[in-house]
């Protein structure tokens, strides 16, 4: 057989034998990050607790039946800031009327601790004490002590006014300790000052009364003489004189 006479019987089989070939679809593009945003992912839907269910509401508001409503708590009170105790006003009236309530009953006290002395013992105790030297010093407070317990005090210069009866008592007879105290002040110079102290010891006798005289005086001459020339001096002192005499009868 020719050969071209094969060659053309081959082809058209070779062809008819041959597939079509199908158009190629084209690969649809990967889903960009915004659209992989908007598309959430679908959560798990969760499962309510059995014993703390959330209250149910319609849609009318309204609690349903079996559930609990929800309470708004009330908005917190605003701290009120403390005020300030206001100091308290001294009354000087009720501070008076409580000192000459005390001072009578102190007076009433010694009333009657004088009165049972009276009848325990028979030795009566007078004491005077006056200032001698008023004229340049003025007494801004006096005392008298009899052992340890004041039985007379003044604050108004008493004792430079006269020479009276400062303490009148019955006392038990034997040792005793009586204390002089004064204070002045310069009358030309109320700066300068002064205070003078003096202790004794006396013996009271049975059925004898026993009478106590003080003198206090300030000698010297600094509260007018500093002015003038840059010095003075204190004469600081208290004399006691004391003596018995015969007791009255009962």
């Amino acid at each position: 057989m020719n050969k071209g006479i094969l060659i053309a019987l081959l082809v058209p089989a070779v062809a008819v034998a041959a597939p079509k070939k199908r158009p190629k679809k084209k690969a649809s593009p990967p889903p960009t990050e915004e659209k992989k945003k908007e598309e959430p992912a679908e959560e798990p839907a969760a499962t309510p607790d059995a014993g703390s269910a959330a209250p149910a509401t319609s849609s009318g508001g309204t609690t349903q039946p079996g559930t609990s409503p929800q309470t708004t708590p009330p908005p917190a009170k605003e701290a009120q800031e403390p005020e300030e105790p206001k100091g308290k006003e001294v009354d000087v009236d009720s501070l008076r009327q409580e000192y000459l309530s005390l001072r009578d009953e102190l007076f009433k006290s010694r009333a009657r601790a004088n009165a049972v002395a009276s009848a325990l013992y028979s030795t009566r105790m007078t004491i005077k004490f006056t200032w001698g030297s008023a004229r340049h010093y003025g007494v801004s407070k006096a005392s008298i002590r009899v052992d340890g317990a004041t039985v007379y005090e003044d604050s108004a210069g008493a004792i430079a006014n006269d020479d009276g009866i400062r303490f009148n008592g019955y006392v038990a007879p034997g040792r005793h300790l009586v204390t002089f105290h004064v204070e002045a002040t310069g009358k030309d110079d109320d700066s300068f000052t002064s205070a003078t102290e003096s202790q004794i010891v006396v013996k009271a006798v049975a059925n004898k009364d026993l009478l106590i005289s003080a003198k206090g005086h300030d000698s010297g001459d600094i509260a007018y003489e500093w002015k003038r020339s840059e010095k003075g001096s204190y004469g600081l002192g208290i004399d006691v004189a004391v003596k018995t005499e015969a007791g009255a009868k009962k």
